[in-house]
């Protein structure tokens, strides 16, 4: 007789795998799919929302496998940049236009960052933030007039977003750009979750006002331990 799947026991690995998952409906079925869907999203499938990459890409994914070159990136350093924009107020929205608003303007955001910089690999940060990727791949270097296009991008098309959601406040997102650069990066699967930890970094200091433009950010990995101090001896 073939044993049999012990629900709760299925349902809390599954909850473990994927927290967002705790609280919502019992069934077994529902649980497996979005187990899959966030096996999906590891190896590179968009989100279907937006159609941008979710950061289990980066973080616990292959997706910057082909973007590292050790022949050359330990020479030259490993460099990449970020136009990251986060819509703000977004519970908001949610609240007033209801969560199909809320979408909309997701949608749009990542819509309105894809027109303004063609070739760039647009991550979904988290929830309201997006990230459009200059990797090694698409040949591109950010440069001050790509924050200025998407700013440009998304100033364009809010007043008719806003119009279709019905929103009666102003549409606005905190915009900034990050370039980093890693030198000695050791292997591709440590710049995922760097990359994603620099992006928030600075995206949490444009939010708060503490930095704007580009934000350029060098980082050492390897290992080395700095001399101390010489003491003369008397």
């Amino acid at each position: 007789m073939p044993e049999l799947l012990d629900k709760a026991l299925a349902q809390a690995a599954i909850e473990m795998m994927d927290p967002l998952s705790r609280g919502r409906s019992g069934d077994l079925k529902t649980a497996l799919e979005a187990l899959v869907r966030l096996e999906q999203f590891r190896r590179g499938a968009p989100e279907p929302l937006t159609g941008a990459i979710h950061p289990l890409a980066l973080t616990q994914g292959h997706l910057l496998r082909s973007e590292l070159d050790l022949s050359v990136h330990a020479h030259t350093g490993w460099q990449t940049g970020a136009v990251i924009a986060d819509v703000r107020e977004l519970i908001h929205i949610n609240e007033v236009c209801r969560f199909v608003g809320g979408e909309e303007v997701l949608k749009a955001t990542a819509s309105a960052l894809v027109r303004a910089l063609p070739g760039t690999r647009l991550l979904r940060v988290h929830g309201d933030c997006f990230a459009a990727l200059f990797l090694p791949s698409t040949g591109l270097e950010l440069e001050p007039e790509h924050l200025e296009r998407a700013n440009r991008e998304l100033r364009d098309m809010a007043p008719d977003l806003r119009s279709r959601i019905g929103s009666d406040r102003p549409l606005q997102w905190t915009l900034s750009a990050l370039r980093l650069r890693v030198l000695d990066p050791p292997h591709w699967i440590v710049l995922g979750p760097l990359l994603i930890a620099e992006i928030e970094r600075a995206h949490l200091l444009a939010r708060r006002g503490l930095a704007s433009g580009i934000q350029e950010r060098e980082l050492r990995m390897d290992a080395r331990v700095p001399p101390a101090p010489s003491t003369p001896r008397e």
